[in-house]
């Protein structure tokens, strides 16, 4: 993911300039490719996964909306 989709994920969806950002990478100990974006509008938080298709609670959850998938 490159800079320019982050922004313009946050720009499209009006998402705070004080979100707390989090990764769920899963269970990699080297830098991966981040390619999904999901954020919960009550915490304030983004997450960013690896794999657009995984079996993760944001997946699941309607407290958490898909932003971005790559």
């Amino acid at each position: 993911m490159t800079m320019e989709i982050l922004e313009q994920v946050i720009k499209e969806n009006n998402i705070p300039h004080n979100v707390h950002f989090m990764s769920d990478s899963g269970w990699e100990c080297d830098p991966t490719e981040m390619d999904g974006i999901f954020y919960n509008r009550k915490s304030n938080t983004i997450v960013f996964t690896q794999g657009s298709c995984s079996d993760r609670k944001y997946e699941h959850s309607e407290e958490w909306e898909i932003l971005y998938t790559g």
